[in-house]
């Protein structure tokens, strides 16, 4: 399994980042997605489900993303999501975000990749640990960037 952290104050109130995580907003805070589709339930909401779509080379790729957990309270902001690539492995991201002085919130973005086969373990182990982090680092600051642009 593959684990991940990342944290940063970014310098605009709270509720200007919350809106990046909101669903109505996922293409901007995913700029290769395609589609987000509800199917199940209501949009921003725990057990919410969307098939996301992404061009993936030639190919179209859908997966069902399920809201595991959305809470919204004045001083902290989570959303947790999850979903199943190709049935190989099995995606979590965690997003935090914590009311600071000064107008300012503390993004923290986690996560874990768990291989789901003997296929998908083996991948996870030869994956560059170096270019799995610089991914994360490059998606904490594009929420950073584009949190003062909605």
């Amino acid at each position: 399994m593959v684990k991940w952290k990342e944290e940063i104050i970014i310098k605009q109130p709270i509720e200007q980042v919350w809106r990046l995580f909101s669903d109505d907003n996922a293409k901007i805070l995913y700029p290769k997605l395609e589609d987000h589709v509800l199917i199940e339930n209501e949009n921003d909401e725990t057990g919410a489900k969307h098939a996301q779509s992404y061009m993936e080379g030639s190919q179209l790729q859908t997966y069902i993303v399920e809201t595991i957990l959305f809470e919204d309270s004045p001083n902290r902001k989570t959303r947790h999501t999850r979903f199943s690539m190709n049935g190989m492995f099995q995606i979590d991201y965690v997003f935090t975000l914590d009311k600071k002085p000064d107008g300012q919130t503390l993004f923290t973005y986690q996560g874990t990749q768990k291989g789901m086969t003997l296929t998908g373990k083996a991948m996870m182990m030869a994956g560059s640990r170096k270019r799995r982090q610089e991914t994360v680092r490059d998606f904490v600051q594009r929420v950073e960037m584009t949190a003062g642009k909605i």
